[in-house]
């Protein structure tokens, strides 16, 4: 009867232990770039980041031929600012938008990248 007691003594306290420990949330997104006409975009540039002072969250990716780009936030809950940019400086094409992560449950989103205009700048 004691063998018996310590074994369930034992299994009880690491149920206690390794079971009720909960790991950080993650804050999983993914990024849907498309053009004015609707077509994804490959081989945009896609940046998401926290825009407040002090702030050093940031994600940088490029679409894959999907058109989409995925990252995985970890820590609080958030609010990002996204800009996605086609071509280089300046771009041809730009899109902005904001995501609410929510934790441990993917998030998208569909940033829409129109004709850059220098003399209407955007989000940028």
């Amino acid at each position: 009867m004691r063998k018996f007691t310590l074994l369930l003594t034992a299994i009880i306290g690491l149920a206690l232990t390794s079971g009720c420990a909960k790991d950080d949330p993650t804050f999983p997104f993914r990024v849907t770039v498309k053009g004015e006409n609707g077509l994804r975009v490959q081989n945009a540039r896609v940046r998401a980041y926290v825009p407040l002072p002090n702030t050093d969250i940031e994600y940088e990716g490029i679409t894959g031929v999907d058109g989409n780009v995925e990252f995985e936030h970890i820590g609080g809950e958030i609010v990002v600012q996204i800009q996605a940019f086609k071509g280089d400086d300046p771009p041809v094409a730009l899109g902005c938008g904001f995501l609410k992560l929510e934790p441990d449950q993917k998030v998208y989103t569909t940033i829409v990248v129109e004709e850059y205009d220098p003399n209407d700048p955007g989000c940028q």
